[in-house]
């Protein structure tokens, strides 16, 4: 249910003074004494001290205020009355002593001292504080009565140099806050609240009072979100007394919270409760203020009242120069958006009227709410497009391609993709083709170019129904989108991530590996027979049905299978994966290096580790399939120390000899490393796995191979993350947190003695690129016999292990040999790309 409606009268006004204007009025009389005044017979009994506590807890605290005559006069005839009892009765011994309590919390009072913090208590405000601002605010009135004084006595320029003057030197001590229009604001402060109630007003104030708020007109996010949460905290506490809120802060109020941009998500709402409590406060709305008012209430559920609201205000904003634009525009969208057609063409009318009159200013475009709400009614769609001629007509050599993708999208929309087709040709062709109503289209528009690139625009656009309307509508026409074109749909709709889009892209791909199969059929029963046939479809297959919304579609291609296999690993849909290998391997298409790896993923998240090494193999060895940077990636996910969480020492020591292994068919495969992702991720992975199953020595062959044949640098987060063993810390925890400052210190620990030994210990000295590179690389194989535990052993005993290890990896001639054409041969980066 939406929330309740503010009122729809907007012409209220506000009974707010400012301690200003009050002075000016006051013409600096002063207070007036209280008059002393002695109690009658009755009051004269003294309370008891309980009594005295109760009694001031239920008065609360009341602000001073100066008595009045009438007042003055009760109190000379009390005095009478008690020196006429003074006859009768003795005075009492002692005088009355009233003592003033503050409720701070329920049940806890805390005495009243003085009638400083007397004023503080029942002000809202400290009593230096409000001392201050009074103080401030007189030397205002005064200087502004002196100008004024200087003016009447013939001295203008006198006084506008002064005037200036103080101008300047109010902005330097006092930086306000400016608007976007350059409005300025000065102390935004609420006043008048006491109590357990002060505290929200308090925060409020805090944050009105912040000098960084909207500087230079322009809100911050922060801004935005601070404002709506300490004002919603305080609604219920000013809605007791929205007098005590200044205009000014109303007027702030709305500038940040009414901000439009993608920093102020709700802003419509935010403009509906702030002007409801506007007019619970009595403040009266500018024009602009009531135009985003009703716009807001309307956007918020309460879409009659906002239209009558808009309806009565014709005869004030509709006719004033200043809204007059901003008035029918906001009708028209809004009585289209509620069905009402008609009154939206009357208030275009009138609209574009007054513009071509010179009236007003105007937007033709004012007419494209009017033909999506024509579209959609498949009665008007006629006039939908009358509408459309008439914009293009208002428009003239002015009309953008935005204009144009508008109108298209409103069109497709409706199911009004003629007229859709039409208006893209207008666009294309300067209005020189019409297609409308014709079954045969001219040969500049029926071809695969001219609707390729339509579907692109509308893809692009995101209109993916709209561009599936094309297909279905063109293919009606004689004309067929090719493969490229329904894979880009079918990669948009998977993109899109929703059950509904999943399902069409699943549909339509099925749809062309079908025509595939077909073809792949009857390509097969031609190639048994000689002579010229007549082909037909006999195959078995399932039938075309002749009812559907797309009978025959283009043949399904390498990217089609690619697409659905991406799709179906994410998900987890490993049985669908491997029906659409069986299908794949019927169609008859040569197997592609992203097929095989989505494959072996799909077996490694299965639990079949075995089965995607061994896919890996069939593929590689039998058919020919060239692996790239990603088929390896993939390959070092399948050993268990990436895939299981408690380690298994009989498994990690096969992960040995697997990596290993990876790594020597890593390194003799022609392939090379161009995708940026796979060169973070790879070296990482290769490094984390070794580490893992603390295959020491492969870790720092890999990490001096990969520096030959990737051009391979660690960065220093991951050392940090190889001294924890952990590449996980991203995640920000506090366990994370310490662990990071551990690997941290050991990695500065590590490059301290690194500059020790080469004799370079002044930290200040600017290292270069070469440099630093050499010495991130020491750092990681110190690190590494940090791990393995041999950072004092002897590099005799620890030379032949390495060796070993390199021979297995096949990089002995990399890394021992340093054999320079080992090196060319083997490198998967190219040397430009070095670094």
């Amino acid at each position: 249910m939406p929330p309740r409606p503010f009122p729809v009268d907007l012409g209220r006004t506000s009974s707010y003074i400012c301690q200003s204007c009050l002075s000016s009025l006051r013409g600096g009389l002063k207070q007036q004494p209280w008059i002393p005044r002695l109690h009658s017979q009755a009051a004269r009994k003294p309370l008891p001290p309980a009594q005295y506590s109760t009694s001031a807890a239920r008065l609360g605290t009341s602000r001073v205020a100066t008595p009045s005559k009438e007042t003055q006069k009760a109190a000379a005839q009390s005095r009478d009355d008690a020196e006429h009892e003074e006859e009768e009765e003795e005075p009492p011994s002692h005088p009355v002593e009233i003592k003033y309590f503050n409720e701070d919390r329920p049940g806890h009072y805390r005495r009243i001292r003085d009638g400083s913090d007397f004023g503080g208590v029942s002000g809202g405000l400290d009593a230096e504080i409000e001392t201050a601002i009074n103080e401030l605010e007189q030397q205002m009135v005064n200087t502004v009565q002196m100008l004024q004084l200087m003016e009447k006595q013939g001295q203008q320029d006198k006084a506008d140099e002064l005037r200036k003057q103080f101008k300047k030197t109010l902005r330097v001590q006092y930086k306000g806050k400016t608007g976007p229009e350059g409005e300025t604001y000065g102390l935004l402060q609420i006043p008048g609240f006491s109590g357990q109630r002060r505290r929200p007003i308090a925060q409020l104030n805090q944050f009105l009072g912040r000098e960084s708020v909207v500087k230079g007109g322009i809100p911050k996010p922060k801004d935005v979100a601070d404002c709506w949460k300490y004002y919603s905290a305080a609604r219920k506490t000013l809605s007791t007394s929205w007098g005590n809120v200044p205009r000014e802060v109303w007027d702030f109020l709305w500038m940040v919270l009414s901000w439009e941009g993608p920093e102020n998500p709700n802003r419509m709402h935010h403009i509906y409760v702030l002007a409801k409590d506007m007019q619970s406060a009595g403040v009266v709305l500018r024009d602009s203020q009531q135009l985003l008012a009703i716009e807001a209430m309307f956007i918020e559920g309460w879409q009659e009242p906002a239209i009558e609201a808009w309806k009565k205000a014709v005869v004030t904003l509709g006719s004033k120069p200043d809204t007059f634009r901003a008035y029918w525009e906001l009708g028209v969208r809004m009585l289209c958006l509620h069905g009402d057609v008609e009154r939206a063409q009357r208030a275009a009318d009138t609209l574009l009227k007054a513009a071509q009159e010179a009236k007003a200013d105007a937007d033709a475009r004012i007419l494209i709410p009017i033909i999506r709400a024509l579209a959609t009614k498949e009665p008007a769609s006629e006039q939908a497009w009358e509408s459309y001629r008439r914009l293009r007509r208002l428009l003239g050599p002015s009309i953008t391609i935005e204009d144009y993708d508008e109108v298209i999208a409103c069109f497709l929309a409706g199911n009004c993709v003629e007229h859709g087709l039409q208006a893209f040709v207008d666009m294309m062709f300067s209005n020189a083709i019409d297609i409308r109503g014709k079954t045969k289209l001219p040969a500049a528009v029926s071809n695969q170019f001219f609707v390729g690139k339509w579907l692109k625009r509308l893809i692009g656009a995101g209109d993916l129904d709209g561009a599936y309307k094309v297909v279905v509508y063109l293919q009606a026409k004689g004309i067929t989108a090719s493969p490229i074109q329904l894979n880009g749909l079918i990669g948009a709709w998977l993109r899109s991530e929703t059950a509904e889009n999943l399902g069409k892209a699943e549909s339509l791909a099925w749809k062309m590996i079908q025509s595939r199969l077909r073809y792949v059929t009857l390509r097969r029963r031609e190639s048994q027979l000689s002579g010229p046939i007549r082909l037909y479809d006999n195959s078995g297959l399932s039938p075309v049905a002749e009812e559907e919304e797309l009978p025959y579609t283009a043949k399904a291609t390498a990217e089609t299978f690619s697409l659905l296999a991406e799709n179906y690993c994410q998900r987890g849909l490993h049985d669908r994966l491997q029906d659409l290998w069986e299908v794949f391997k019927q169609a008859e298409i040569n197997t592609t290096t992203f097929m095989m790896n989505q494959l072996i993923k799909s077996h490694t998240q299965n639990s079949h580790p075995e089965e995607a090494v061994r896919f890996y193999r069939t593929m590689t060895q039998d058919q020919k399939v060239r692996p790239d940077g990603h088929t390896f990636l993939a390959l070092f996910n399948t050993l268990s120390v990436n895939r299981l969480v408690t380690r298994d020492a009989s498994l990690a020591e096969q992960d040995i000899n697997a990596g290993r292994q990876f790594f020597s068919e890593m390194v003799t495969a022609n392939w090379v490393l161009d995708d940026e992702d796979i060169l973070i991720h790879l070296p990482r992975t290769i490094l984390f796995s070794m580490l893992k199953a603390k295959d020491f020595a492969g870790m720092a062959i890999a990490s001096r191979a990969m520096r030959e044949l990737f051009s391979f640098i660690p960065t220093e987060a991951l050392l940090i993350e190889l001294a924890v063993g952990s590449n996980t810390l991203r995640v920000q925890t506090k366990r994370n947190m310490e662990r990071i400052l551990e690997g941290s210190r050991t990695i500065e620990r590590l490059i301290k003695k690194h500059r020790r030994d080469v004799g370079q210990e002044d930290e200040n000295v600017l290292m270069t690129p070469e440099q630093k590179a050499t010495e991130l690389t020491q750092v990681l194989e110190q690190l590494i016999m940090l791990k393995a535990g041999a950072q004092d052993a002897d590099p005799k005993e620890v030379r032949p292990l390495l060796e070993a290890a390199a021979s297995e990896m096949g990089v002995y001639d990399v890394v021992v040999k340093k054999d320079p054409n080992a090196i060319a041969r083997h490198r998967k980066i190219a040397v430009a790309n070095q670094g």
